[in-house]
């Protein structure tokens, strides 16, 4: 993740991260640890490896289908906002060839929310006093 779904993503990084991620999920479910009856933190990140590995890939697709710079996403590839990509959710769900990552309507928030989120600061700074 480090290496190839930073802040910073191409097209190209992000599709090795998922040929990496796939390698990785092969060997976590070799991955073994021996209990004991004091803490033991390898038990516990093999535990949470499963997850770890099905959000990393999660993060990555999401990554890869959003076609846009936005916030803490930058695509070298794509750079700038888009104003279609305002007006979708990236949903991320188990398919039939496994995880799938897609772009869906976003429903129009309450009106109360559009308010606030279309208002300048100095109106909301005013609705304070």
């Amino acid at each position: 993740m480090g290496s190839h779904v930073g802040i910073v993503r191409t097209a190209d990084d992000l599709t090795t991260s998922l040929t990496e991620l796939k390698q990785l999920k092969e060997k976590a479910d070799r991955v073994k640890a021996h209990g004991a009856s004091q803490y033991n933190a390898g038990w516990h990140e093999a535990l949470d490896l499963g997850s770890l590995l099905t959000v990393s890939e999660a993060v990555a697709r999401s990554a890869l289908a959003r076609e846009e710079s936005r916030g803490a996403h930058t695509r070298l590839d794509f750079p700038g906002e888009r104003e279609e990509w305002q007006k979708v959710n990236i949903i991320v769900r188990k398919g039939a060839e496994g995880m799938e990552a897609r772009a869906e309507p976003r429903p129009d928030p309450p009106a109360a929310l559009a308010a606030i989120a279309h208002a300048s600061l100095e109106e909301l700074e005013g609705e304070r006093g």
